[in-house]
């Protein structure tokens, strides 16, 4: 009885088979169900390499809350910012420049582009002859600087982010949009994140030191407080920086020579200086060697350079490990 009803029931699924297998051969083929298309945001997840594509216009806010409009990719710059122009031979955008100041001398490709003057004593009316699609002026300007420009008819924009390092992401990551650069823009700052990371893992457990960066000295003195890119520069290379009460570059000798830090760091031109100059040539580590001198283009510019200066001031803090 066991066999019989397996036998039955065998059949009866073989019968249930063929009558399905007729039934679909006799059906119209169903139609392919559609694949919507991936997204851009979609497509980053899928290839983190995808070439990025702006969409113009865009709309970017300058150093004086003033809009300013990119219709288009820029063809012809000139540059009054020796920051910008870094990142712009950085990200490959170095072609584009028609024009730069005499402090836009790095790299040195960058020296054969035509000067139109200094950061402030310029030549407007070539500018307004070169008829450049956008003009990048220094965030060390004022309005009335930019305003000179902008009367005129010319495009210009003006980017400062100098309270913190991270702006200096900011700024490249502005670059790129504006020059349809995104992914040059973003391998940069991947390499620049980098090294900032290597130096914060191996300085995170060491003892700091206490030091002071001279940014001017003498006829009114300045130095890398903590609301500047600089001052969070030396935390992050694993320093405590004394003057990080202070505030906007400014600092009083007195209470420099009251904290006598254990470490000065000072541009190339000033140190021979300082020996002479009431409050720093009593300091501590002036009298026994421990000043170091370095180059202020690398500093003071919000660009890709600045790779190398956090890593320089980790090796002054802590030379033993780097």
């Amino acid at each position: 009885m066991k066999n019989l009803f397996k036998n039955v029931t065998t059949l009866l699924l073989v019968l249930m088979l063929v009558v399905l297998a007729g039934c679909t051969a006799n059906e119209a083929p169903s139609e392919p169900t559609p694949i919507e298309p991936i997204g851009l945001e979609d497509q980053n997840q899928v290839d983190d390499n995808v070439n990025l594509q702006v969409t113009y216009p865009l709309e970017i806010e300058n150093k004086f809350g003033k809009i300013t409009v990119i219709e288009s990719e820029p063809n012809s710059v000139i540059s009054f910012s020796p920051e910008t122009t870094e990142i712009m031979f950085e990200i490959n955008v170095g072609d584009k420049l028609i024009g730069r100041s005499t402090f836009c001398n790095y790299p040195v490709e960058a020296s054969e582009i035509r000067d139109f003057g200094t950061l402030f004593d310029y030549n407007i009316e070539s500018v307004v002859e070169a008829n450049p699609d956008l003009v990048i002026l220094s965030s060390m300007v004022g309005e009335d600087n930019y305003n000179a420009f902008k009367n005129l008819g010319l495009n210009v924009l003006v980017l400062d982010f100098d309270d913190s390092f991270e702006g200096t992401y900011e700024y490249i990551t502005v670059l790129g949009q504006v020059f349809n650069r995104v992914e040059e823009a973003e391998g940069l700052i991947a390499d620049m994140e980098n090294v900032v990371n290597h130096v914060i893992e191996t300085t995170k457990a060491l003892e700091k030191p206490n030091a002071y960066f001279i940014v001017w000295a003498g006829s009114g003195d300045s130095t890398a407080t903590g609301d500047t890119f600089i001052g969070e520069m030396m935390e992050l290379a694993g320093a405590n920086n004394v003057a990080a009460d202070g505030q906007n570059w400014m600092y009083s000798v007195e209470l420099l020579v009251e904290k006598d830090p254990d470490i000065l760091i000072a541009p190339d031109y000033l140190v021979d200086m300082l020996y002479d100059l009431e409050g720093y040539k009593d300091l501590t580590a002036l009298n026994e060697g421990r000043i170091y001198s370095v180059n202020e283009d690398i500093y003071y510019r919000q660009g890709p350079r600045l790779r190398e200066a956090i890593a320089e001031l980790a090796s002054i803090f802590h030379p033993d490990k780097f």
